[in-house]
């Protein structure tokens, strides 16, 4: 149920109602210019800013009453194309308060790519020129050094802000040579510092200041041009060039960070009096005025713009630029007024987290700022911190992330690009980061907490659209999930056992109710019918994970979590007639021959990568096959095959037998180094789950999300008062407040939004689902079980990701089962949920074959 906030919104404005809201617009504004943020929290705006819909409306109506041509001729089309980019030109020099005849704008396909030519037409002098950029630079800032390290510089320097005084006070002016008083620009050496306006890891804001300090050291022998990364600032903040000797020579920026739309298009502003040092050496369409084809002659144009702008310039989208700042004049007036809402804003999100403790007193955030954010001078709209438990633990990054995913809420997370911040921040060196790099840690992997320390951090960015709704759902969501209220160390163990359960006696009816099979990796599965006994083999059931769909442009095998929809594709398999039969909604069925081995493949094996291994798989050549998958997901792939199946069987009692597999269990399952074999499956050949364990996470979903209520004396309705009302027995589970038509009008509402929630076991994927006179979670503490002969051991309780979360019957995403599971069966950033078992051929008797409706023995 949706929260209300009023109490704490009524806070907020009693002390930044003057700054917030734009006298009362903010709601209309939301409402009107941004449907595509309805229903979700979008806290990333570091990232990207977001689009109004205006700027839509106007820039479509100006494409269909106006035709622009390439810029690049001269007929009227072009000749009206050449105007609106003048004018954009022109907008842009304004917004930044840059008189026309001192600063000329470039552009660029974003910051980076600004940055990027920055280097290539810098007038590095071999052997001579130095390059320093701040410490707390973005990676794009840092890859200029490779230029300087190409022209051979003896002076390539991280600078922080203590020495920064020290370095450019008592600078050493390499090259200047007294002996040689000719003042000719040739032999001027010229040098570059670098650093953002904003930090984009932290939001720090650093002094303008520093510019005209850099450059009252520069002598005609020896000069620091300075270059200001203006994107993370400039996205709610106004930077003023109208002081030409005191602001930086090159400025670059992304126009997504201010407008959200376009994107692909940035700028390097840059001044007019460099036009004669810089150094252009490739050249392209539009930059000359003329050139021979035979000899090694050309003459590039004078104008700064022109001759810097190699190509067609991306001319449709500089015209939606002029209608982004149109929009932004028109919804928001001034940019001061964007300023001082975020402000507020961030102040109050900084006030709530710090204040954030566990039961026992200690800080819930570790936050990455020396400022309290109430002086936007230093502090741009930008929160970035780090969770820890109440043990003193910390929370990963991606832990956090996926469950503010599931739950609506889009925030940034990760290393973000800084080394040099999560150096100064998380004592994170480049040494570490080199080492983590050989033993495995790549960027935008899930490896949060990496040799016990953070790989990455959270970062809360908030743009012009960010309402105080945005953070208090943030705020509510924080508590809900990281603030400790209570000492939980005895309720849950870190262990493999998630909760203390006692068994109850062997000898309970406990039964295997389902066994399901998963022919193709991340496609629904085959319930295998109880009249039939089932093969086990090396690797699992027989056909279990044993093929795949590959993306044809990367190589990788697919899943559900980027492609939900192919849970709508039905494999089933009919070993009497050697087929699996695939089904899909709108499709014919697909035939698949089970004995289609190697041979009559691709020759050439295709190596994908299934959950980080790289597995040998043989692909189907049919067309008919590919289209048939192709089709229906909408995305370019092919079927394919593990290899080593036909031997899978026959080797189950040696499993040292690779037989080519290049998979086994990963070792920290078994707690031991691993020689068993792996299919497909992510973790482990089988994962049973208990149904009684699904009817309480069930029974939870509907306690977290039914809101409060006066309907029973714990104000939440019981899971069996509502499978009451879906089997049609309304009346037996009325109570006497109920009978009150307002509560009716509660039961309802809250029924419906069960029908919404509520989770199938089809969810969790399992392979054996157990049934019978058991607890919830009893499967936590068993060791070994028996079925029909055939014995397992339980190595591992089974970690839960975002994919739980998809409707196996819809393919639409919900919050649940994952939001919920994180409440209470949550361990150390880990979501549990199921167990993995191996099967033990040596406790097991001949044949090795299992089916449904079999009694489940616990042994010891």
């Amino acid at each position: 149920m949706t929260k209300n906030f009023e109490l704490e919104k009524t806070e907020f404005l009693r002390e930044f109602s003057n700054q917030y809201g734009y006298n009362g617009k903010i709601d209309k504004i939301r409402e009107n210019e941004y449907p595509q943020l309805k229903g979700i929290t979008y806290l990333d705006h570091s990232g990207s800013t977001t689009y109004p819909k205006s700027v839509f409306t106007s820039f479509t109506k100006d494409l269909t009453n106006n035709l622009y041509g390439n810029p690049h001729s001269r007929n009227p089309s072009a000749q009206n194309t050449s105007q609106r980019v003048d004018q954009v030109r022109a907008k842009i020099l304004k917004h930044f308060n840059a008189k026309p005849d001192e600063y000329q704008v470039i552009f660029t396909q974003n910051a980076t790519a600004a940055i990027k030519l920055v280097g290539e037409i810098f007038p590095w002098n071999i052997g001579k020129s130095s390059y320093r950029y701040l410490r707390e630079s973005h990676n794009s800032l840092i890859g200029l050094r490779n230029f300087a390290k190409e022209s051979n510089s003896p002076d390539i320097q991280v600078v922080t802000e203590d020495d920064l005084n020290t370095l450019f006070t008592y600078e050493n002016n390499v090259g200047n040579d007294d002996d040689n008083n000719d003042n000719n620009d040739d032999d001027v050496i010229y040098n570059l510092f670098a650093y953002p306006a904003q930090c984009n890891f932290s939001g720090e804001r650093f002094p303008l200041s520093w510019i005209s300090q850099i450059k009252k050291f520069n002598t005609e022998k020896s000069k620091f041009l300075v270059l200001l990364d203006s994107a993370a600032y400039s996205s709610t903040s106004l930077l003023s060039l109208i002081d030409k000797d005191n602001s930086p020579d090159f400025v670059v920026l992304s126009f997504y960070k201010i407008f959200g739309f376009p994107t692909g298009l940035g700028a390097l502003i840059i001044k007019s009096e460099l036009n004669s040092i810089l150094k252009k050496r490739y050249f392209g369409g539009g930059t000359l005025d003329a050139i021979a084809y035979d000899k090694i002659w050309q003459e590039f144009k004078k104008d700064l713009s022109l001759r810097y702008e190699d190509g067609t310039i991306n001319f449709l989208d500089i015209i939606a630029l002029g209608h982004s700042f149109n929009a932004m004049e028109e919804i928001y007036t001034d940019f001061k007024f964007i300023t001082n809402h975020v402000t507020s804003l961030i102040r109050f999100l900084y006030i709530k987290m710090k204040s954030y403790q566990h039961w026992n007193g200690k800080s819930v955030c570790i936050i990455h700022s020396n400022n309290d954010f109430s002086n936007n001078k230093i502090q741009g709209p930008v929160f970035n911190f780090i969770a820890r438990r109440a043990d003193g633990s910390l929370v990963g990054y991606a832990e956090l992330e996926k469950l503010a995913s599931v739950n609506g809420i889009h925030i940034g997370a990760g290393p973000l690009c800084n080394p040099g911040c999560m150096d100064k921040w998380v004592n994170l060196s480049g040494d570490e980061i080199v080492k983590n790099f050989k033993a495995g840690k790549l960027c935008g992997d899930d490896n949060d907490i990496f040799n016990g320390k953070p790989t990455g951090t959270i970062r809360i960015s908030l743009g012009a659209m960010t309402t105080i709704e945005d953070i208090l759902i943030w705020l509510d969501f924080f508590k809900t999930y990281f603030v400790e209220t209570i000492n939980v160390a005895n309720n849950v163990e870190a262990t493999n056992n998630i909760r203390t359960t006692e068994i109850i006696n062997n000898n309970s009816d406990i039964t295997l109710e389902r066994l399901i099979l998963y022919p193709i990796k991340s496609c629904h599965g085959f319930t295998i019918p109880s009249s039939i006994s089932w093969p086990i083999t090396n690797k699992g059931l027989l056909y279990d994970r044993e093929w795949m769909l590959i993306s044809i442009e990367t190589g990788r095998a697919l899943s559900q979590k980027l492609y939900p929809k192919m849970t709508l594709i039905h494999p089933k398999v009919i070993r009497e007639k050697e087929l699996l039969i695939i089904t899909a909604p709108g499709k014919e069925p697909l035939q698949i021959h089970l004995n289609e081995y190697p041979n009559e493949f691709e020759s050439l094996t295709c190596s994908s990568q299934v959950c980080g291994d790289n597995v040998e798989a043989f692909v189907y050549i049919s067309e008919h096959v590919t289209q048939w998958f192709t089709e229906f997901l909408g995305v370019n792939c092919r079927l394919a095959r593990q290899s080593s199946t036909k031997s899978s069987l026959n080797n189950h009692n040696n499993n040292n037998n690779n037989n080519g597999n290049n998979r086994f269990i990963k070792p920290d399952l078994l707690n031991s180094e691993s020689n068993l074999p792996l299919s497909l499956s992510n973790e482990s050949p089988f994962l049973l789950i208990s149904q009684k364990s699904v009817d309480h996470v069930n029974q939870k979903i509907l306690e977290y999300n039914s809101g409060d209520t006066n309907n029973n004396e714990n104000g939440r309705y019981n899971i069996n008062d509502i499978n009451n009302v879906n089997n049609g027995n309304n009346n037996n589970c009325k109570t006497e407040e109920m009978k009150n038509e307002e509560n009716k009008n509660n039961f309802t509402s809250s029924y419906e939004n069960w029908e919404n929630l509520k989770i199938v076991e089809d969810c969790f994927r399992a392979n054996l689902v157990i049934n019978g006179n058991i607890q919830e979670y009893e499967e936590d503490k068993w060791k070994m079980v028996k079925i029909r002969g055939q014995t397992f051991k339980i190595i591992s309780p089974c970690k839960r990701c975002q994919m739980v979360c998809i409707n196996t019957e819809t393919c639409k995403k919900t919050k649940e089962p994952y939001s919920t599971l994180a409440k209470y069966r949550r361990v150390k950033g880990k979501i549990y949920f199921g167990q993995h078992m191996i099967h033990l051929p040596e406790l097991s008797s001949l044949p090795y074959e299992i089916s449904s409706n079999y009694k489940v023995e616990l042994l010891d």
